[in-house]
Parts: structure tokens; sequence; C-alpha cells
């Protein structure tokens, strides 16, 4: 059982990878504890190769850890804390990459498996365990811990809940299918983002549509990549809107002075958190009514995204200068 420490501050997954990719190499207590949970016999004494963030065989995306055993057993680690599993953008779940990388591997001769690494309050509650040869929970680990590393390892125990796995909804699902739909057919500069969620599902509490960056934005030197989105509705400020962000920049709004041209388009400069929103108000779109009943509200939201594109693109001199003079601001003590 884990013992929750305070001082300990919010742990992320590269955390947890960071330090097992460490341990698999440099600790032989840690090491064996999991080669025995995973394979069942005590472990080898033999060279192990340790990897991080190796790609996946056959698929995009990422393994976590990948360990090499002398006898070509090769076991590739999926190392979760409380977050839901990744989809591609052509609908690709993260489980079913692990799959098809272990199936390859197979066929060219390695004993391959693959493995859910988490707290055990994740493992339970996941729906996607089934997708994985085997698992080891954090709290195996524990005991070959010792310090700090048994600290990191306490707090993103402590920390773990039953990871997002959205329960579907099928009228908010047709509304993002057929706004994308209308968008790439009337609005194709302005990239939407495929489902993030597998198997096209979408929950009730899906307001949020993102863009593509790297297809509808240009991408100035020397500023921040920003991010772009459409909020449907939102409760914590005055309207729908749409809005580019950049990371960083928010507590410097009161330094910026907004040219006319922003004005001009009807858009504003507002913080969020670290970050400053280029916003647009926009209608309130109703994600559980059909597209096709709200096409002038639809509309109007996409014409502002236009002007939005157009206003950011044909502006990189004003935000190089802008990340010049924060640059300048950031480096004095606050």
């Amino acid at each position: 059982m884990s013992v929750k420490n305070p001082q300990v501050p919010r742990v992320y997954e590269k955390d947890t990878d960071a330090l097992f990719l460490r341990l698999f190499r440099e600790d032989r207590d840690f090491r064996c504890a999991f080669l025995e949970k995973v394979l069942d016999a005590p472990a080898s004494d033999g060279e192990i190769g340790v990897a991080a963030q190796t790609r996946h065989r056959g698929n995009t995306g990422s393994i976590d850890l990948e360990l090499r055993l002398p006898n070509r057993t090769c076991l590739l680690i999926e190392n979760k804390i409380d977050a839901g599993f990744s989809t591609t953008r052509g609908g690709l779940g993260q489980v079913a990459r692990y799959v098809e990388s272990v199936r390859i591997l197979n066929e060219g001769g390695h004993n391959a498996k693959s493995i859910l690494l988490a707290p055990r309050v994740y493992r339970t509650a996941t729906k996607e365990l089934e997708g994985f040869d085997s698992y080891v929970d954090y709290e195996d680990l524990r005991n070959a811990l010792r310090g700090r590393d048994r600290e990191l390892l306490d707090a993103a125990i402590d920390q773990a809940a039953a990871p997002y796995e959205p329960v579907p909804n099928s009228a908010t699902a047709s509304f993002f299918d057929r706004y994308e739909t209308f968008s790439g057919s009337q609005f194709p500069s302005l990239v939407i983002k495929r489902n993030p969620n597998a198997n096209g599902i979408r929950p009730t509490g899906s307001h949020t549509i993102y863009f593509e960056v790297s297809e509808t934005l240009s991408l100035h030197p020397g500023v921040p990549k920003p991010r772009m989105s459409l909020q449907c509705w939102d409760s914590g400020a005055r309207s729908a809107s749409i809005k580019i962000m950049v990371g960083g920049w928010g507590r410097f709004s009161s330094n910026l002075n907004a040219p006319s041209s922003l004005s001009d388009i009807g858009a504003y400069l507002r913080p969020a958190g670290k970050s400053l929103g280029f916003v647009i108000d926009t209608p309130l779109l109703d994600t559980q009514i059909d597209v096709n009943a709200q096409l002038t509200e639809v509309t109007e939201g996409l014409e502002a995204g236009l002007r939005l594109q157009s206003w950011w693109n044909n502006n990189g001199a004003v935000l190089r200068r802008w990340a010049i003079e924060l640059t300048v601001l950031n480096a004095v003590p606050r």
C-alpha cells in the first residue's frame, strides 16, 4: 500500500518513463521483479537491451519501453498512470498498434509480448486490458524501490484514477461527423483533426473542435507553435468562440498592444492560464442537434475561423516582434 506524500507534485507519464528506463538499465532487483512477474519464472542474468520510445512495427506511434532478452524475447511496454489510450488520425487505437507490433515481431522469429505497466486502479478499470498479453502493476514493483524512486512511484499510484474511456453518444458523434464533412467541403483550408477516440466514439461532453495547425496555420520562425480550436459552448467564457492559442504568452497579455487589424476582424486577445488566445466569439452550437439545423451558426463560426487564419498567416512580422519582446520580459524576474 502506498503512502501519499503531499510534497510530491503531479506526476506525468514521462516522469515514470524516465524512472523505469533508468531502473531497467541500472537496477538488477527492479529488473528481476518486473521480469519474474511477466515471465512467471526467475529472471536471467543475461544481457538485456533497453530502449525508450521505439517505433511501432507497421504503424505510426511509439512504444514507451522495449526490452530485448538474450533468448529473442521482446517485451513491448505501454506505461500508463491516468491517461486514456490514444488513436491515430486513421482511427487505429493504441492497443491495436501493440497487437500489430507483436504479430510482426513473432512472424520474424521473436517471442514478443505486449505489457501494460500501470497502477492497479488503472489496470482494473480499463476496458483495454485484454488487448495486452500481460500486465505489471506499479504496486508489484514498489518493494524493489527505495528513497525518492519509491516516493515518485507512490505519488503516481496515489494520483491514478480510472482512465478516461468515453461513453458513446450517437448524437454527438453524428454532429462531429457532419460538421467535419461540411467544413471539409465548404472551408477546406480549415483542416479538422481526426477523432482522438477509437471506433468513432464521441462522448456527450465533447464540445471542442480541434484543427490541424500544421495544415491550417503558418508556422512563423521564432514564434511558438500555436493551437487552434472552436468551442461549441464554453461555460467558463462569455461566449462560444474560435481561437488560436499560444502557450507561455498568457501572463504577458497586458504588455501587448493588439493592432487594429485584429479588432477589424472581430478578434481580441484573452489570457487563458499560461496561454494567450486570439479569439473571435461565435454562435452557440448544440452537439445534440443535427448540423443541418444549425448551418447558419456553423457557417458563421467557420467564416470567423477563416478571418482568424488569414490574420495569423499574414502577420508573421507582428508575431515575431512580440516573440522577441516577450523573450526579454520573460528574462526579468517576477
